[in-house]
């Protein structure tokens, strides 16, 4: 007496040198595909259609897609390098002088200058919203 294992719920093919994954219980009754690779955008990432997603961490509005022009893509991209050399560095200060780790932390757990950020930030990306 033998016992199979039931059918599975994806089927992978090749289509053009391409694996793609096909959902063969997908809700709207056609079968859902995208690349094996799983190529799809992180969560508050920019994606190739030029679609922002905010979070709420940074946006009171969040969450929401904003449409970005090419300069809008561009400006994101040098501020997003902007902060990861200033979280670079702090990281590396942190660890030459580990007292400045803990410097922001009265920043941050108090709700008057991080609610006063965030509502800037929100402002800020109204313009690209409306624009």
């Amino acid at each position: 007496m033998s016992i199979e294992p039931p059918p599975s719920r994806y089927r992978v093919v090749e289509r053009g040198r391409r694996l793609e994954v096909i959902d063969t219980r997908a809700t709207n009754g056609t079968p859902t595909r995208r690349p094996a690779g799983g190529t799809r955008p992180p969560r508050g990432e920019s994606g190739a259609d030029g679609v922002f997603t905010t979070a709420r961490f940074y946006d009171d509005k969040a969450p929401r897609r904003i449409a970005l022009d090419a300069a809008a893509r561009d400006r994101l991209g040098r501020l997003r390098l902007i902060a990861a050399i200033a979280a670079m560095a702090w990281v590396m200060l942190a660890v030459w002088q580990p007292w400045v780790a803990l410097a922001p932390l009265p920043i941050l757990a108090s709700n008057g200058p991080r609610g006063a950020l965030r509502q800037r930030l929100t402002r800020w990306l109204d313009r690209y919203e409306q624009g």
